[in-house]
């Protein structure tokens, strides 16, 4: 069996003043917007061109966002996904944002790919199921 390499996409968000609050840091919700842009690069990329564009789509139903580091104007940030669970339907991925090479917050998220004409979670197609083999093998690193 050959060895099944793991995706991993790097985006990298220029932050804007209108991402800043009160405080003049970046706030919460621009936090949220850069990772589900992230987010939705990942499956563009890497998991749209094997479950095609009509047949199914993708449902968040988990997100978890810890927040560790302040962001100020002007910055740029880059962030990391990668998937770290692969179930029957459901996908984890987990994902990594950093500005100026520092940590500045992870997300958690989980992905269900649905059937389009009944909104049934369907199972994943091999291709992307076969990526339970490399994460069941490897620990994971959380941060």
């Amino acid at each position: 069996m050959s060895r099944v390499e793991l995706p991993e996409e790097r985006v990298q968000d220029r932050i804007r003043v209108t991402d800043l609050d009160f405080q003049r840091h970046m706030g919460n919700t621009a936090f949220t917007d850069l990772f589900a842009n992230a987010r939705f690069t990942f499956l563009n990329h890497h998991v749209r061109p094997v479950v095609g564009q009509d047949e199914a789509f993708f449902v968040l139903v988990h997100l978890e966002v810890d927040f560790i580091r302040q962001v100020h104007h002007p910055a740029t940030v880059e962030t990391t996904t990668r998937p770290v669970k692969v179930g029957r339907s459901s996908l984890r991925l987990q994902q990594q944002m950093r500005s100026d090479g520092e940590l500045v917050a992870t997300a958690e998220s989980v992905m269900v790919l649905a059937e389009r004409d009944t909104g049934q979670s369907k199972p994943w197609p091999e291709e992307i199921a076969q990526w339970r083999v490399p994460l069941t093998a490897a620990p994971q690193n959380h941060v």
